[in-house]
């Protein structure tokens, strides 16, 4: 996993540079952010509370995959969600700080997705 992890390191210093400026997040695949999780308070469709954690951008992302719900211009959020309790622990305890996440993520599909694109994240570590 930590190999894996530098990995995604390595290929987030390659996708920031000028030559990789048109890349769009791939939809179902290994892909990783950085940014600043935030934890929202939002409604469901019948007006029930629910908690949400939300990645919240340095710079604007896309989204492409074969769905139509994949199909996203631009966000400056992601709904983030840990893999496993483990992993979605460490995410709770990194609110208001900044992060890189490793996940798969996908466009929203209902409405309890409180943005854009939705990250499965596989690993989190604080920069």
């Amino acid at each position: 996993m930590r190999l894996t992890f530098a990995l995604a390191v390595a290929a987030v210093c390659l996708v920031a540079s000028p030559a990789f400026a048109d890349r769009c997040l791939k939809a179902g695949g290994d892909e990783t952010l950085i940014g600043v999780i935030s934890a929202g308070e939002f409604e469901d469709a019948a007006g029930r509370p629910e908690s949400a954690l939300i990645l919240n951008l340095e710079a604007p992302e896309c989204l492409t995959g074969d769905d139509e719900n994949d199909q996203i211009d631009t966000a400056m959020t992601v709904h983030i969600f840990g893999a496993d309790d483990e992993t979605h622990a460490k995410l709770q305890g990194a609110v208001g700080k900044e992060v890189l996440v490793l996940g798969t993520p996908f466009g929203a599909m209902t409405v309890h997705h409180h943005a854009p694109i939705v990250m499965e994240v596989e690993a989190v570590q604080t920069p």
